[in-house]
């Protein structure tokens, strides 16, 4: 499948957190004839197993499979309820359509008529409501429900694809990019694709991902700010520029040295990403996971996140694939610094 296919695929399905499955069903199924064998761990996390030779070391790839999402927390008379946004921006949600299990509703506002004249309002999400078009709470989603977005996923242009849900499908389409890249490969290494829970709400599942696993590194995939009009800061990555490396404290620098110099190598496009304290992905999790593991962090710029429209660049998301599959190929002793090879300094 191309990078197109996969963000369409993937941003079709509607996963927020604590109900990823709907994800990980459709990523067996796709990937199947590309990994050796999958399994869920404790937290809900899919694994996905690409053998390498015995004794090979683990070089894990991983995303979250989760989305931000509306959460209905009270019904009103007339087929009205109130919901809960957290992470979201109320500005991007009076008149949007919002959906859960085949309900839809429209989120409503004060009319500027009934406002008190000379007042300016700005609608938090305790002044707006969902209209569901009912009369009757049996037709209702039930309280505690996810609501989402009802934005169709889209192609802008040449080189744009906009959808809910691409923080972090995007990375998620990456990592499928590069499993199907691999296929039928010998690697010298074992790959772990993984796909974690619950990281908008807490990354409750990184926290749990390396127990019994022992990767010897990681490679944390996630969305970041891209560079957009109303942005101040000059030095966010720009879409279309191929992915972010991090670098920071949290970063071994054996380790976004080895992204870089594979970029190079094989010629793809890469930038950088500053990291001075935590990168608010799984990977400030996944780093002191279990016996603590080396941990990377690759990022795909986007716009206009967690909005009903999101943005990234098409060919950021391929290349970002790429990159992945290169790495997995590259010779592993090679890269490591340290006694033995042992560590990523």
């Amino acid at each position: 499948m191309t990078a197109v296919e996969w963000l369409e695929r993937l941003t079709s399905l509607r996963a927020a957190s604590g109900h990823e499955e709907v994800v990980f069903a459709e990523l067996r199924r796709l990937l199947a004839p590309s990994y050796d064998r999958s399994e869920t761990d404790a937290a809900g996390n899919l694994l996905l197993w690409r053998d390498g030779p015995p004794g090979a070391p683990r070089l894990l790839f991983t995303a979250h499979a989760d989305q931000v999402a509306l959460w209905l927390r009270e019904h009103l008379p007339g087929g009205f309820a109130r919901f809960a946004a957290p992470a979201i921006d109320p500005v991007c949600l009076p008149a949007l359509e919002v959906e859960a299990k085949g309900r839809h509703g429209v989120v409503g506002m004060l009319p500027p008529h009934l406002r008190e004249r000379g007042v300016e309002v700005k609608e938090g999400e305790k002044d707006l409501y969902i209209d569901f078009g009912t009369e009757s709470a049996l037709d209702l989603p039930a309280i505690g429900e996810p609501l989402y977005f009802a934005t169709p996923p889209r192609q802008l242009g040449d080189d744009r694809f906009c959808a809910a849900g691409l923080d972090d499908r995007a990375s998620v389409a990456a990592i499928a990019l590069a499993l199907e890249e691999l296929r039928g490969e010998d690697l010298p290494v074992t790959v772990l694709a993984a796909f974690t829970v619950q990281e908008e709400t807490g990354r409750g599942g990184a926290a749990f991902l390396c127990r019994g696993m022992q990767p010897d590194a990681a490679v944390v995939l996630d969305v970041t700010f891209g560079r957009q009009p109303e942005v101040a800061e000059p030095d966010l990555p720009l879409l279309g520029e191929g992915a972010a490396v991090g670098i920071g404290p949290n970063v071994p620098p054996g380790l976004h040295r080895w992204l870089e110099s594979t970029a190079a190598a094989e010629g793809i496009p890469c930038q950088r990403e500053p990291l001075p304290g935590d990168s608010g992905t799984d990977g400030w999790r996944l780093q002191v996971a279990g016996l603590g593991v080396p941990t990377a962090l690759l990022s795909i710029p986007l716009t206009s996140m967690h909005s009903p429209q999101e943005v990234v660049s098409i060919r950021d998301v391929a290349s970002c694939g790429r990159l992945l599959a290169a790495l997995a190929r590259s010779p592993w002793s090679s890269n490591r610094a340290g006694e033995g090879g042992a560590a990523w300094s």
